[in-house]
C-alpha cells in the first residue's frame, strides 16, 4: 500500500517512538509511505510489516529504490547485516505496525472532515461505495474513501493518510475477523457516524454466537464522540446488543425503518426497484433487496451531513457497485446468464443473493453453484445445511456446490427438494461442472459466489469461455 505524506523526519521518529524525539536528526522530509519495497519511492518511508514474509528481509532494497527512512522493529536481528549507512535510517519501534497507527491518527487529527465508519456482516463494502457516491458527487475531489479492500488494520491507516486540509468527508470502511479489531480501528479514525449494515455469520469460527459479532461490530462506538450518531436497519439481528454498546459510549442510534424512511421503495421488479427520495422518484437498475437496505442507511447519514435529497437522488440514478459483487454477464453461444457474486460469501450473503437472483430472473430458473464457506468453525455444517434448505425453500431449480463443506448443502437441498438437480463437485472439477451447465441448463440465471479462497471466479471465467 502507499499514500503521500509531508513530514520531517523529526516528527515522523516523535510520533512513531512514542513521542520520545530526537533533537539531534537530520533535517529530511519524506513525501510517501508504503509497505511494499516495490512501491517505494526517492523520499519514501519504509514500514515493513510482517504478512507471509517478514518486511524488515526488504528494508535494503527499499533504501536501494529511494526509501530515507525505515521504522524498524527493535533489536530485530536483520538491523545487524545491513550497512552502517543503512542503519542508520532506521526509526526504531517496538512494533512497526502500531507506530504506522499512531502515525495515521497524528495525520487524522490534524484535519476536521466529517468521518463516517461503516462495518458489517454483509453489505458493507456496497454501503460504503454508496456512501462515497453521495458525497463524492456533492463534493467532488474533497470527499475521500476507503478503496480496493483496504479495510483492516494497514488499510485503514493508509486510508486516513489521504485526508487532507481540503477534504469536507471522508468514508472509512471497517473491517474484521477477530474482537478488539474494529475498536483498534475506530479510535484511529475518531468517525463522527458509523453504519453497521448487517449482523451475520460471517468470522462465526472466531466467536461462540451471533451476539459475540454484534459486540465487536459495535466497537464502531468506542472511537466516537459523545453525541455522535450509528445508523442501523430497524430489522437488524442483535439489536439489543448494538444498543447496550452504544448507549454506553453516548452515541445515538438511528434506525432505519423502509416504511418511515426518507428512501421509499414504490415498486420491485425483475428490473429492480422504483424509489423515491424526497420528491424525486428514480429507477435502481438492480434487484436486490439487501442494497436497498444499505441504500436507506447511506441516504439517511447523507440527509443528516446536508446533502439535498435530490443530490442524493442523482448520485443514486448512477450507483455502481463494486467489482464481483452481483454482476450479471452473459453466456457467449447459449441463452445463460451468469450472476457473478463470487468476491466472498457467508450463509447470510448467499440467502440474500438468492432473492435478488430470483427477483431478476422473472419465471426463469434460478441454479446455484456456490462454493465452501469459510470461517464457520463449528457452526459450518449447520450453516452450510440452512444454507441449502433456504436455497430450496426459495426456489432454486438446481444446487451444485463445490467444496468439502458444501456438501451439507448440497444433502439439505436434496431432502428439501428431492425431484430438483444437486450435486457436489471438486474445484478440481469446475471444468465438468461448467460443460454440464452449458449442456443443460437452458436459459438459466446461474449464481456464483463462495469464499474468496474458493476462486469461485475461475468457474465463471470457465463458464463463460
Amino acid at each position: 500500500m502507499f499514500a503521500a505524506i509531508d513530514y520531517d523526519l523529526f516528527t515522523i521518529t516523535a510520533i512513531a517512538t512514542g513521542l520520545n524525539p530526537q533533537v539531534h536528526l537530520p533535517d529530511i522530509r519524506l513525501h510517501s509511505i508504503t509497505n511494499s519495497s516495490l512501491e517505494v519511492r526517492p523520499g519514501s518511508l519504509f514500514v515493513p510489516l510482517k504478512d507471509r514474509r517478514d518486511g524488515h528481509d526488504f528494508i535494503a532494497d527499499a533504501v536501494e529504490r529511494g526509501a530515507l527512512a525505515f521504522f524498524a522493529r527493535k533489536n530485530h536481528p536483520v538491523l545487524k547485516k545491513l550497512p552502517a549507512d543503512v542503519r542508520a535510517r532506521a526509526i526504531i519501534v517496538d512494533d512497526p505496525l502500531l507506530s504506522l497507527g499512531r502515525l495515521a491518527k497524528f495525520h487524522r487529527d490534524r484535519y476536521t472532515p466529517l468521518v463516517i465508519a461503516v462495518t458489517g456482516s454483509n453489505g458493507k463494502t456496497t454501503t460504503k461505495e454508496m456512501l462515497a457516491q453521495i458525497f463524492g458527487a456533492a463534493l467532488g475531489k474533497t470527499c475521500v474513501a476507503t478503496v480496493k479492500n483496504y479495510n483492516n488494520h494497514i488499510g485503514v491507516p493508509f486510508t486516513l493518510f489521504s485526508i487532507g486540509p481540503e477534504t469536507r468527508a471522508a468514508i472509512i470502511e471497517m473491517g474484521m475477523n477477530h474482537a478488539g479489531e474494529i475498536a483498534y480501528l475506530t479510535r484511529l479514525a475518531s468517525p463522527h457516524a458509523a453504519l453497521i449494515s448487517s449482523i451475520g455469520h460471517a468470522h462465526i469460527e472466531f466467536f461462540r454466537s451471533r451476539a459475540g459479532i454484534a459486540q465487536a461490530k459495535a466497537e464502531i462506538v468506542q472511537g466516537m464522540p459523545q453525541g455522535g450518531r450509528l445508523y442501523l436497519p430497524a430489522n437488524i439481528a442483535e439489536l439489543k446488543t448494538i444498543r447496550r454498546a452504544a448507549a454506553q459510549a453516548r452515541v445515538l442510534v438511528h434506525t432505519v425503518d423502509m416504511n418511515k424512511s426518507i428512501l421509499r421503495v414504490k415498486k420491485r421488479s425483475a428490473e429492480g426497484f422504483v424509489l423515491s427520495i424526497g420528491k424525486r422518484r428514480l429507477m435502481f437498475p438492480y434487484a436486490n433487496a439487501a442494497w436497498v437496505s444499505n441504500l436507506a442507511l447511506a441516504v439517511e447519514a447523507a440527509c443528516d451531513a446536508g446533502i439535498t435529497a435530490d443530490s442524493i437522488a442523482s448520485a443514486v440514478e448512477k450507483f455502481k457497485p463494486a467489482d464481483g459483487r452481483m454482476q450479471f454477464l452473459n453466456v457467449p453461444g447459449s441463452e445463460l446468464t451468469v450472476i457473478d457474486d463470487g468476491y466472498n460469501a457467508n450463509p447470510d450473503s448467499a440467502i440474500a443473493s438468492i432473492d435478488s437472483a430470483l427477483q431478476a430472473a422473472a419465471g426463469r430458473p434460478v441454479v446455484c453453484v456456490f462454493g465452501d464457506f469459510k470461517e464457520l468453525g463449528r457452526f459450518s455444517n449447520s450453516l452450510h445445511t440452512w444454507t441449502g434448505t433456504e436455497a430450496a425453500r426459495a426456489g432454486v431449480a438446481a444446487f451444485y456446490g463445490i467444496g468439502r463443506d458444501m456438501r451439507h448443502a448440497v444433502t439439505a437441498f436434496r431432502r428439501k427438494a428431492p425431484m430438483r438437480p444437486a450435486e457436489n463437485f471438486t474445484r478440481e472439477k469446475f471444468s465438468q461442472l461448467a460443460a454440464k451447465l452449458r449442456a443443460e441448463a437452458g436459459n438459466a440465471i446461474i449464481l456464483v459466489k463462495g469464499s474468496r479462497s474458493m476462486r469461485m471466479e475461475e468457474f465463471v471465467a470457465l463458464l463463460r469461455k
